[in-house]
């Protein structure tokens, strides 16, 4: 029996920061379910793709899990997602908080369904500041960091 056997978590994570907390989880035995948009997330699609048209990053970050495919604009959809809350440890979503309030993925949302539900979050800014409500990706905090000043020749762009 693995550490985490009998937790439940729901992954609204996106690209890497989420998925691949969940991916953690799972690896460490929770039942990890999947949760994305009908036809699939953006980041399902990134290069290179498998014979299925699945991006292996992923692929990788989203081993271990079932998956479930719904509209969270729908009343159906968001039946859904209350109901597995309801059965849920934790919820793993990185969106910036006006979409988690939007989702009614937020922790108030969230423990008006279920008062012991553990939220993880991840944002590149912080939930407080100027930019808090800005997303951010690996590339974005490399130029803004400087570090991109570091690759290159001096004769090419930075890359």
């Amino acid at each position: 029996m693995l550490p985490l056997s009998g937790i439940r978590v729901l992954d609204f994570g996106r690209y890497i920061a989420g998925p691949y907390c969940a991916a953690l989880l799972a690896d460490y035995g929770a039942d990890v379910i999947r949760i994305e948009r009908i036809g699939g997330n953006e980041d399902r699609f990134t290069v290179p793709v498998a014979d299925d048209g699945s991006g292996a990053a992923f692929l990788q970050l989203n081993r271990n899990k079932r998956s479930l495919a719904l509209s969270l604009g729908s009343e159906t959809g968001r039946a859904i997602v209350r109901r597995l809350v309801s059965t849920a440890d934790i919820v793993v979503a990185n969106m910036p908080a006006d979409a988690l309030a939007k989702a009614g993925l937020d922790l108030a949302s969230l423990r008006a369904i279920k008062p012991d539900i553990i939220l993880v979050t991840a944002s590149a800014f912080g939930d407080e500041g100027p930019m808090a409500g800005r997303v951010g990706f690996d590339a974005v905090g490399q130029a803004m960091s400087g570090a991109v000043h570091l690759t290159g020749t001096p004769d090419q762009p930075h890359r």
